[in-house]
């Protein structure tokens, strides 16, 4: 992968595909295609709000061939993490969070998983589905942040080094790494002085 993150856009129904292309497709460092099974993406963006099984089949078929990763974008009713998981997903997003600049930086972070040392597993997607739940009925103008990515956030605001905070959650090294990755992911931020800044101006911690 060059410069250029060569994204796809899959939903099943075509009004929504259409809207997260067109919110994605001015954006220099991508180039955005519809979906296709037969053409590698480095990041796929799938809208999961409705017919799952047509939508994570194909994503499963992507991963599998291309080693394509996706971010997803849904309402929270339908998250199978293992689904999920087979189908290469390392990023979930309520549809309230989908913005342009959210998912830009989703995507980027998505991206550079490798880069940065990130490794997805099932109990980092059972997370992130957790948090939707507390998203769903809420305020959507509040970013909403699961019980562990608080945790991280209040211990970095405390001025804890990385290993003194493994050591307080019981966590390791890249379930840090991953947590960190997915506030700065979801949030658009840059580092770690820029999330804890956030956090408190948001009134999250």
């Amino acid at each position: 992968m060059g410069n250029t993150i060569a994204v796809s856009v899959l939903a099943a129904e075509p009004l929504r595909e259409v809207g997260i292309t067109a919110m994605l497709e001015w954006l220099p460092e991508l180039s955005v295609r519809p979906f296709s099974t037969d053409v590698p993406s480095d990041v796929v963006v799938a809208d999961l709000s409705s017919l799952v099984v047509q939508t994570l089949g194909p994503l499963r078929k992507a991963s599998q061939k291309h080693g394509s990763v996706a971010v997803i974008v849904t309402d929270g009713g339908a998250a199978d993490p293992d689904a999920m998981f087979e189908a290469g997903v390392v990023t979930v997003l309520h549809v309230t969070e989908a913005t342009q600049d959210h998912l830009q930086s989703a995507i980027r972070n998505a991206a550079a998983m490798d880069s940065l040392g990130v490794v997805v597993t099932r109990d980092d997607l059972i997370d992130q589905i957790r948090r939707l739940a507390t998203i769903t009925g809420g305020d959507p103008a509040r970013p909403v942040l699961s019980e562990r990515e608080i945790t991280v956030l209040r211990h970095l605001a405390a001025g804890l080094e990385t290993n003194e905070i493994m050591k307080a959650m019981n966590v390791s090294e890249r379930t840090l790494k991953y947590i960190l990755w997915c506030i700065m992911s979801r949030l658009s931020l840059r580092n770690r002085v820029h999330a804890v800044a956030f956090a408190i101006r948001a009134g999250l911690i």
